[in-house]
């Protein structure tokens, strides 16, 4: 009963994290210094949009701007990789150093980033390049309602209508125009038609607010003579959009305001990928270095991750929804196969029924899979009817999975009828350890990957996983030895040592799954180029789908199974004693008695039952 709560409590607990699943992470009295906040594979055509709102921090009343510019430094990194295995480049290889500073990574020509620091001097955020594969990257400020990653340029404000054209002088009047003219060209003020010229600090009508340095006497004005020096661009004021030409640095706008002693702050943009060299995985760190005590900072992130289409899954996921509706037509197809096998046996035991389920299982898990993939794929967001029906099925085929596992090793049904103690007491400490794994894992996946229980419970999942893989071993050793044991018996040695290599080969096969889904499949994931991150989960589903066929391949019921030929207790050994002893006399002279071996069978469920 005790267990039954605690599965309700656990259960209860990840279904409310599922219900407020979204892309979007808020942070309250944070004291980390980097947070990974996403990671996304980013194709040709593709789009990142991040909007950081209310970041806000204390500060003195009587600091300034310059100061706080001084002791504080807080900003992102965007990091561009090809693989998952390099995709924190910048962040592990600091040295202890603030990753915003510069020189403090050193150079890696498959790594790219972007360092976008805040300035409280300019009210800013400076974007800092580095690596030759971002120097043309796009990246502008969020424009409400506007695609500004779209290369169509969008529609310009209506012009001002035209002034009215001057009416043409009369004859008369246009003769004495005609001799002023000829008297001073630059005397014109006959009935008013000369051109306005604007008086000093005035500027004329269409004319650009030219910025000049100290020093300057205005701008350079190209001439005609070809030895002339080159021709100095004037800054001209712009909008707050800047324009996305290769520079190593660019500003972006942020809002800063200070109320009550708290520093807040505003800022958003998009990074548009527009080049084939600029697809890649790409990184989203949080970063805080101060000089002074650090203080507690609040902020809340929305971010929108999008592949040409538009596709919402990232660019190794994509693949993700058709592999998980093929594999789950295949172990559908499968389980199908083995319930009508199991139909046409006369000898099945309820272990048998357990694998159909599993397989089963399975096959609905996985459907419900592709289709979440599907829909966040689509919407950017998962169905949520199908979500919940997905993490039922993974819970309950994972504890299915490894108790299966356990009754096999353990020989129930098999070698004998009932579990031993000890085998009931490794029972019930795996399942319930696989429970809780499996619901590590829903946590994780329902979490962002920001926040400060994601990274706590996906070590978690790991580490009970990692336990529970290695506790379903120690059933298959104990009827190792058991069988070894028995095969030192005058009788039964024969038989014994059948059974003996079998159990070996299922020790070898459970080892190799547990070493390839755990171990390789993860080395497959950190090292695939980001567009084959897909091939981790093939693999996996792959391995998946041998490992169910072997077993039930090696434990299969029929007459030729190594179990079926293994007398059951000792009664059978008696009546092979009495089948002697019915030969010896004269009336049953040439006749034996035959014990049939579905009898044997029933009898030994009825045992089980009983």
């Amino acid at each position: 009963m005790a267990t039954k709560i605690i599965f309700l409590a656990l259960w209860l607990n990840f279904i409310g994290l599922i219900l407020c699943r979204k892309h979007h992470l808020v942070l309250h009295n944070e004291m980390r210094k980097d947070i990974e906040i996403t990671n996304f594979g980013l194709l040709q055509g593709g789009m990142l949009s991040i909007n950081v709102s209310n970041l806000s921090f204390p500060v003195p009343e009587t600091q300034s701007w310059a100061q706080i510019q001084k002791t504080t430094l807080i900003g992102f990194t965007l990091d561009m990789s090809g693989s998952y295995e390099s995709a924190s480049y910048a962040e592990d290889h600091t040295n202890g150093n603030c990753v915003l500073k510069p020189g403090s990574v050193g150079k890696n020509d498959s790594v790219a980033t972007l360092y976008l620091t805040l300035n409280f001097t300019t009210k800013s955020l400076e974007v800092n390049r580095w690596g030759t594969k971002l120097n043309n990257l796009k990246i502008v400020p969020m424009r409400a309602g506007i695609d500004v990653c779209s290369d169509v340029d969008p529609p310009a404000p209506p012009a001002p209508p035209a002034p009215p054209a001057p009416q043409q002088p009369s004859g008369v009047v246009e003769q004495i125009l005609t001799r002023r003219r000829r008297q001073d060209p630059d005397n014109l003020d006959g009935a008013g038609l000369n051109p306005v010229k604007p008086g000093p600090g005035e500027k004329g009508q269409g004319q650009l607010e030219i910025e000049k340095d100290p020093g300057d006497s205005g701008p350079k004005i190209p001439t005609d003579d070809s030895n002339a020096k080159p021709v100095d661009i004037a800054k001209v004021t712009q909008s707050p959009l800047p324009t996305s030409a290769p520079t190593h640095l660019i500003s972006l706008p942020a809002y800063m305001e200070r109320k009550n002693n708290i520093l807040y702050i505003n800022t958003s943009f998009v990074v548009c990928i527009k080049n084939k060299s600029e697809q890649g995985l790409y990184s989203f760190f949080y970063h805080h270095c101060t000089t002074t005590p650090k203080e507690p900072v609040n902020f809340s992130v929305s971010i929108v991750e999008r592949n040409v289409g538009p596709n919402y899954l990232s660019a190794g996921d994509i693949p993700l929804p058709t592999l998980y509706a093929t594999m789950s037509l295949l172990f559908l197809c499968s389980a199908i196969y083995w319930i009508y096998y199991l139909c046409h046996q006369e000898i099945v035991f309820k272990i048998h029924y357990f694998m159909f389920f599993l397989a089963l299982l399975k096959s609905l898990s996985l459907m419900f899979h592709a289709v979440d993939y599907h829909y966040i794929g689509k919407d950017g967001r998962p169905m949520e009817a199908f979500e919940i029906l997905f993490y039922i099925t993974y819970l309950t085929k994972g504890a299915l999975l490894f108790g299966t596992i356990v009754l096999i090793g353990s020989g129930w049904a098999f070698i004998k009828p009932i579990l031993s103690d000890q085998d009931k007491k490794l029972f019930w400490i795996v399942i319930p350890l696989q429970i809780f794994a499996n619901v590590a894992y829903i946590i994780t996946d329902t979490s962002e990957e920001g926040e400060a229980q994601y990274s706590m419970w996906k070590v978690m999942f790991v580490t009970v996983d990692i336990i529970c893989c290695g506790a379903i071993l120690y059933p298959v050793i104990w009827s190792i030895r058991h069988l070894q044991d028995a095969a030192q018996t005058d009788g039964k040695a024969a038989i014994s040592l059948v059974k003996l290599k079998l159990f070996r080969s299922y020790y070898v096969l459970v080892v190799c799954y547990i070493y390839f889904s755990r171990i390789v499949v993860y080395i497959l994931k950190v090292t695939m180029p980001f567009q084959f991150m897909w091939l981790d989960e093939f693999f996996f589903e792959l391995a998946t789908y041998v490992f169910y066929v072997l077993t039930a391949y090696k434990f299969r019921p029929g007459t030729d199974n190594p179990y079926l030929q293994l007398p059951s207790d000792d009664e059978d050994e008696d009546e092979i004693e009495m089948d002697e002893v019915l030969t010896e006399t004269g009336h049953s002279e040439g006749l034996v008695r035959h014990v049939n071996a579905t009898s044997r069978v029933k009898q030994r469920e009825t045992n089980q039952s009983a």
